[in-house]
């Protein structure tokens, strides 16, 4: 998926391009009533445990001579049926290719965060659905693929993928008679939403704009026809990517430019397509600036966003996030992107963010934080513990020999943590599409949201 700033409206054409799923349901056979018949005598527990044992008995006995009587008639059918296992065996290889199985992960073996669900790269999403009565969409099926894999990755990103999924259910879709409107939109959307989270965790991001969407649903007018309904839906998804996301970006870059000076040297850590667009516009005007991208391991996604300023002629600097102490005394000011911002000024991020804050306050380094307000959360969190989101722990070992089954080993368990929480003390300043703020006014903002939007 492209980027936030290349995003463009056009995408949305990809989603519509689904596969169709069968209209008929799976007919439901009627359970047989286990009523007694009339003027019988009701008989104890024990009895009627004791006729059902001696039924089953004569049951097998009857299917036993069954088979024995049919043996030495048919001797060429075991013999046939043997065959077409085999052949059923031999062509797992390729449905195991289709359907992946999940590996043994123990990170949910550690206490502290047993209350974690475990993701892994190598589950499969869709081997829960039915293909022939599932209520997911398409557009919901591939993305949720998309996110376990991690191919749709970021808050910005992720949260316009998921617009493009509601966009492209909403069109196609059509309301049985007898049924509200609005209600059953809100089941359908709900199935789809669920089966996401069971995917991956949902962000902050789009679990705003979830609330956002099911609101607008809810307070539409109930008189509104199908069609009236459904491009009133689709226009408030285009005006929130365009006024949450784009022009959000824009207007953050646009302060956050003003903050850098020539002769800066500006850390950033990993990659975020809010930070690369700021360096970006930032010497397109002209300022002349060094830039040092700080990487970790899993991902090393910095290398992508090292890519992209080289590319526009920024000298740059590539650093692991074990040697942030040793560079620290060269930089000027510190550049990073947010997750989401919690109401008590907590900063969700990438794993490493809290150390590189707390590297940068100790030096006297202003740390700068850029986050679109719909990001913005009223969720209060002051560990990395409590809300979190585990990822596979074998990316940790993708640089270790094959051969090492740690997964047999009962003392040792991998946890890859994905966020941190950086309390709001080693933030300097907050900047936002509304104004440049600090952590403790996100209340603020939090309020007049709800006010003007809830």
């Amino acid at each position: 998926i492209p980027g936030v700033m290349s995003f463009k409206l056009s995408y949305y054409n990809e989603y519509k391009s689904y596969l169709r799923m069968p209209e008929n349901g799976v007919k439901v056979a009627s359970a047989p009533s286990d009523g007694n018949a009339k003027g019988v005598p009701a008989k104890s527990k024990a009895e009627l445990k004791a006729e059902r044992r001696a039924i089953q008995e004569a049951q097998r006995a009857a299917k036993q001579r069954q088979r024995e009587q049919q043996q030495p008639q048919n001797n060429t059918k075991p013999v046939q049926k043997k065959p077409q296992k085999q052949q059923q065996n031999h062509s797992s290889p390729n449905e195991e290719k289709s359907s992946i199985v999940k590996t043994n992960n123990t990170s949910s073996n550690v206490e502290i965060l047993s209350h974690l669900k475990q993701y892994s790269k190598d589950s499969h999403p869709t081997r829960e659905l039915s293909f022939s009565s599932s209520p997911v969409h398409p557009a919901f099926v591939r993305l949720g693929i998309q996110y376990a894999q991690e191919i749709v990755v970021g808050s910005n990103a992720r949260c316009a993928a998921l617009i493009c999924a509601v966009k492209s259910l909403v069109s196609k879709y059509s309301c049985p008679k007898m049924k509200d409107l609005r209600s059953h939109l809100n089941v359908v959307l709900k199935h789809n939403f669920q089966y996401l989270d069971r995917c991956r965790k949902v962000s902050v991001s789009m679990e705003n704009f979830i609330k956002h969407i099911k609101f607008f649903i809810s307070e539409r007018n109930p008189e509104d026809n199908q069609k009236d309904m459904k491009d009133g839906i689709m226009e408030e998804c285009d005006r929130y990517f365009k006024e949450s996301i784009y022009l959000a970006a824009e207007a953050i870059s646009e302060l956050a430019t003003k903050r850098i000076e020539d002769g800066d040297t500006i850390l950033i850590f990993n990659r975020s397509q809010l930070v690369v667009k700021i360096l970006l516009d930032a010497h397109k005007s002209g300022k002349k600036f060094r830039v040092m991208v700080t990487d970790s391991r899993p991902d090393l996604r910095g290398i992508l966003a090292c890519e992209r300023l080289t590319a526009a002629g920024i000298p740059v600097s590539y650093i692991y996030i074990n040697s942030v102490t040793y560079a620290m005394t060269e930089v000027t000011k510190v550049l990073l992107a947010a997750e989401a911002l919690l109401a008590n000024g907590y900063v969700i991020g990438p794993v490493g963010t809290g150390m590189i804050s707390l590297v940068a306050n100790t030096y006297n380094i202003p740390v700068i934080v850029c986050c679109e307000t719909y990001k913005f959360s009223e969720r209060v969190q002051t560990d990395s513990i409590l809300f979190n989101e585990l990822a596979d722990p074998c990316d940790i070992l993708s640089n270790v020999r094959s051969d090492v089954a740690w997964q047999n080993h009962p003392n040792l368990h991998l946890v890859n943590l994905v966020f941190d929480a950086t309390p709001p003390k080693f933030i300097s300043i907050v900047i936002t599409e509304v104004a440049e703020l600090p952590c403790s006014s996100a209340p603020v903002i939090l309020r007049k949201q709800l006010n003007t939007c809830y």
